[in-house]
């Protein structure tokens, strides 16, 4: 209900009666100058837009040139009324000379703050709250401009621009909340300019501002990209591998970032694109969200090949490049196989991932992204990329990963019919000449002999590595009953024994009587030769 009368407006804000207009214009002007830097004065920025607002002239007493530069830098939410309510109902022309000084100011200090940082924590903080509130001010003020002989592109053009400059200026200064608000109302802003420009220009103006607007939302995704956080990985994962899920992953709020980032695809599927029309890094990132339609496995191949490799190796949206290739060799399997070279490209940067990440469940998803991506091969490609992660120097940690890998595609080649006129490696002695070489044997050759001390053993990542070719030679003799690989002929069991089994075996026999207390990874080595030993005889008693 608004203020029966002036004098009651004059009241609420502690004013002398008998002001004329522009005095108390004056007057509400340094008040709002006081209470942004005083949240307890009084009268207080509430109290001044609850007044003004009941008040059915009131907006008329504020001045845009007087307050914005102060309110704009306000993080408060009776500071965004404020703005909001300006830019609803004064001058779009004063408002537009407040929104380019304040545009120009942002991205001069945010430099400034880049080559002095000691001022940064100062004043990130404030120039992105100011960011944010010169894109709510302008997404409602510009479009009431009066245009005249102008068009409406030229009046949004270098407002548009001078975001774009702010938000990559700003870039590393936006937190988590600044960064999923400044999704929404730049998405806000481009469909309420795209709006005005299509009703009031040409289908060139259109078509420009379409480029225009999609340069802002590429920007503003690569500049917020860290802040989406939308576990997108996680829920996949969790969806997909139920059982293997003991402890969720998925991060609380992720639900915001996810609203943030459809925000943008929602604008574009206003001005009638898609993330893959063109693509980039960004459309990468936004191809990740969407619901309707997602790129086919060829798509992938040949559109986005270099965005995934390159943000895979800058561990640069991350979640959503994992995200994006789980879902492709996920879906319906009736689709070809994974392009070579894609698989193999993806095969050289993932495993450092799994390697190497910091982050536990990054290991975990990359190393299980590996054995999808490998599944989709025929089993030629299988083999050269895993006797290149079995043998590899530069990351010893896929060694033992590569191993448990290669026992998951030799137990499925041994339980399913090879196609017609198709020969599995995995099923043939080919799996025995190509791997024997590699895996029973330490690494390096002259491994047991080096171990001096008990730190030595606890240390190094070879011990887990021989368990893992332990548990793979001891399943062989198991489940190849049929002996398709050979590795029950009598030659490769005296070759396994004499490369591998002997030389551990009197390494644990030392290990195991010289130490007080027990070492871990030694018993383990000892009962997967135990079991071995066992296997073996009981085939050679047959």
């Amino acid at each position: 209900m608004a203020l029966n009368s002036k004098e009651a407006l004059l009241k609420a804000l502690q004013l002398s009666p008998d002001l004329d207009d522009e005095v108390i214009s004056q007057n509400i002007s340094a008040i709002i100058t006081v209470a942004v830097d005083d949240e307890t004065y009084q009268p207080s920025l509430k109290t001044v837009y609850d007044s003004i607002l009941q008040y059915h002239g009131g907006p008329v007493f504020l001045e845009p040139l007087d307050v914005l530069p102060h309110l704009l830098r306000c993080r408060r939410e009776e500071a965004v009324d404020l703005i909001s309510l300006i830019s609803e109902n004064s001058s779009p022309k004063e408002v537009l000379i407040v929104v380019q000084e304040a545009l120009e100011q942002i991205t001069q200090l945010a430099r400034e703050d880049e080559a002095e940082e000691e001022s940064e924590e100062e004043y990130a903080p404030g120039s992105v709250r100011a960011l944010i509130n010169v894109i709510v001010l302008s997404t409602k003020s510009l479009p009431r401009l009066t245009l005249g002989k102008r068009t409406a592109l030229s009046a949004v053009s270098p407002l548009v621009s001078g975001v774009i400059s702010a938000v990559s200026s700003l870039g590393r200064d936006f937190t988590l909340d600044s960064g999923r608000s400044l999704f929404e109302e730049v998405s806000r802003m481009s469909q309420a300019f795209y709006t005005w420009i299509i009703k009031t220009g040409s289908e060139a103006n259109a078509a420009e501002a379409r480029e225009l607007i999609t340069l802002l939302l590429d920007t503003t995704v690569l500049a917020c990209a860290s802040c989406i956080r939308a576990s997108l990985c996680a829920r996949a994962f969790e969806m997909h591998y139920p059982r293997l899920t003991l402890t969720s992953t998925i991060e609380p709020g992720w639900q915001e970032g996810e609203h943030a980032i459809l925000s943008v695809l929602t604008t574009l599927r206003v001005m009638n694109l898609s993330p893959q029309d063109v693509p980039t890094m960004s459309s990468l990132i936004m191809l990740a969200h969407e619901k309707e339609s997602y790129p086919l496995l060829k798509d992938l191949s040949s559109k986005f090949h270099s965005m995934l490799v390159t943000s895979i190796q800058m561990n640069f949206a991350l979640d959503e490049s994992l995200f994006l290739i789980f879902r492709c060799v996920t879906q319906d399997r009736t689709q070809p196989d994974l392009p070579p070279d894609l698989a193999t490209s993806l095969c050289v940067v993932l495993p450092a991932l799994a390697s190497t990440h910091l982050d536990p469940f990054i290991r975990h998803f990359s190393l299980r992204l590996i054995a999808l991506i490998l599944a989709r091969l025929p089993s030629v490609f299988q083999q050269q990329i895993l006797i290149t992660l079995a043998s590899g120097a530069e990351l010893p940690q896929m060694r033992a990963a590569a191993v448990g890998l290669l026992k998951e595609f030799v137990l499925d080649a041994l339980q399913i019919p090879a196609l017609s006129g198709e020969q599995n490696v995995f099923a043939s002695p080919l799996l025995i000449r190509s791997f024997g070489p590699i895996l029973f044997r330490t690494m390096p050759s002259d491994y047991l002999s080096r171990v001096q001390v008990a730190d030595d053993i606890e240390k190094s990542l070879e011990p887990s590595r021989i368990a893992e070719v332990l548990s793979f030679y001891y399943v062989l003799l198991q489940r190849d009953k049929d002996n398709k690989t050979g590795i029950r002929d009598p030659d490769n069991i005296a070759s396994v024994e004499s490369s591998l089994l002997r030389p551990l075996r009197s390494f644990l026999e030392k290990w195991s009587n010289t130490t007080a207390n027990p070492i871990l990874s030694v018993i383990s080595l000892q009962i997967g030769l135990e079991r071995i030993d066992y296997a073996v005889q009981t085939i050679r008693s047959r």
